[in-house]
């Protein structure tokens, strides 16, 4: 198994070590990158963000972690599960497991492709009912010379809770290539609620991120620093991951 870059080892396990209350998953956004036919791809992702005060989190701070494992089917589909884990307060929790699956239209290296992310799992997050979970991500994304646009549409749907039924969490990220290993980019996340009952903008989670993308020791690393735009949002977020390859 390929080995970790050091300094993003060191930033996964630092999230998983402090004490934290969390979610269940980490969003990130979708696009044209997949699993190759027959191989295996893992991605760890972590997360540690300033709540909003009149969050459920009161304020305090959050950490997440996600260990995702995929495998090219095709060369268009890939199918794989997905674990989020939190630690709460010294204890360890597992949220449950979400499967998945991913689609990918041919298309060239330039211009525009389509494809989707359905996951579907029951969930548990920290102090709320276990519930079944579907996420559908439409995937929409431009290529053209330096510059990578990406469009997910999200749609999301819960079997419990306040959240039950279904709900919209659109996102996109633009970026700009550096060069062959580096860029840079932007990324919007909404949670607009549920259709037919959308939340008034203040009182939506609206996070807006400043992103740098590598290549690390032949591995693909994503640093991403965030910012709440309204005041239900987290006030801050630092999001880290890791993709491997076999």
């Amino acid at each position: 198994m390929p080995t970790l870059p050091s300094f993003a080892m060191a930033v996964l396990l630092g999230a998983i070590a402090l004490p934290a209350l969390a979610d269940s998953d980490i969003d990130v956004i979708y696009g044209d990158d997949i699993a190759r036919r027959g191989e295996l791809a893992t991605e760890l992702a972590a997360r540690w963000s300033q709540t909003a005060r009149n969050s459920d989190f009161a304020g305090r701070m959050l950490w997440q972690a996600v260990g995702e494992l995929a495998y090219g089917a095709s060369d268009r589909v890939s199918v794989g599960v997905k674990v989020p884990v939190s630690r709460v307060d010294g204890g360890w929790h597992a949220h449950g497991a979400y499967a998945e699956v991913k689609y990918l239209a041919p298309h060239r290296t330039d211009g525009f492709y389509w494809g989707a992310e359905i996951e579907a799992g029951s969930i548990k997050p920290v102090g709320e009912e276990r519930a079944f979970v579907l996420e559908a991500f439409p995937i929409l994304g431009l290529r053209t010379g330096r510059f990578h646009l990406t469009v997910n549409p999200g749609l999301e749907y819960t079997s419990e809770g306040e959240e039950k039924g279904w709900g919209f969490a659109p996102k996109a990220k633009v970026s700009y290539r550096l060069n062959d290993t580096h860029a840079l980019g932007l990324e919007y996340h909404v949670d607009a609620g549920k259709f037919g009952d959308f939340a008034p903008r203040s009182q939506r989670s609206e996070t807006a991120y400043l992103t740098w993308d590598a290549r690390v020791s032949g591995h693909a690393v994503s640093v991403a620093l965030g910012h709440g735009a309204t005041h239900a949002s987290d006030r801050w977020a630092l999001r880290v991951g890791v993709e491997l390859d076999d």
